[in-house]
């Protein structure tokens, strides 16, 4: 599909709720601008740019996705427009819909914030126990792989996602199951999830991907690379007692 509006995502640079933009413009191959706001200890880059609502969206905040004239602000309105705006929303059935939104639903408010939350525990959260909530935190993501696996295989996910162009809904999978080995480790094992594991190692659009994520290395979440690094280090540490 020819995309005619200019289209720039502003996000931080990191990870994030925006990765999964990232991998659905270039897999698809849209002309876009990937604008990145440098990540420092006082947030500089951030705090100069706050406060103008024509870069940072009405609630001052990103990601924020500018399709030609529209500004559309929050990850799940991203989604929900950009289905609709590229056409994969005409492409799929009624059922098929649900299930991407429920897909997605589930991704962001199951892995992608408690993996976030966890990140940032020892300095968000004074006094916790980080090794305790972290094992709180894996105990809980397993057991969601575990239905994720089981709802994937009866939704016959590979076979249809094989059928259509890669969609939004196949990026925040890849790459939420990438950011969840990439934090816990060894602690968890992706075999143990046979359609997970197919999805994350043979699904459409892994290649481009992987090429973005290597391409550019990034922080999960806005603490940096070198200070989330540490953090990473020391939660695996923990989990390890």
């Amino acid at each position: 599909m020819t995309i005619a509006a200019p289209i720039v995502l502003r996000y931080f640079d990191c990870r994030g709720r925006a990765q999964f933009v990232r991998h659905y413009l270039a897999c698809r191959e849209f002309p876009h601008t990937d604008e990145r706001i440098a990540l420092s200890p006082g947030f500089e880059a951030w705090q100069a740019i706050r406060n103008d609502r024509s870069v940072v969206g009405p609630f001052h905040k990103l990601p924020v996705l500018h399709w030609g004239e529209l500004t559309v602000a929050e990850t799940s309105v991203i989604y929900s427009f950009l289905q609709r705006a590229t056409g994969d929303e005409a492409l799929l059935s009624e059922a098929e819909n649900l299930r991407h939104a429920m897909l997605f639903s589930s991704l962001c408010s199951e892995v992608m914030t408690p993996i976030g939350i966890l990140i940032w525990a020892d300095r968000a959260l004074p006094g916790i126990d980080v090794g305790a909530y972290a094992k709180g935190v894996l105990a809980r993501l397993r057991g969601h792989f575990g239905s994720l696996d089981r709802t994937l295989e009866e939704w016959e996910w590979q076979r249809t996602a094989a059928q259509r162009p890669v969609m939004l809904a196949d990026c925040l999978l890849w790459e939420e199951i990438d950011v969840a080995r990439h934090v816990f480790g060894e602690h968890l094992q992706l075999h143990e999830f046979a359609m997970l594991s197919r999805v994350y190692r043979e699904g459409q659009g892994r290649e481009v991907f992987e090429g973005l994520v290597a391409a550019h290395p990034a922080s999960i979440t806005g603490r940096g690379l070198v200070s989330e690094t540490e953090a990473l280090a020391k939660i695996r540490e923990l989990i390890a007692v």
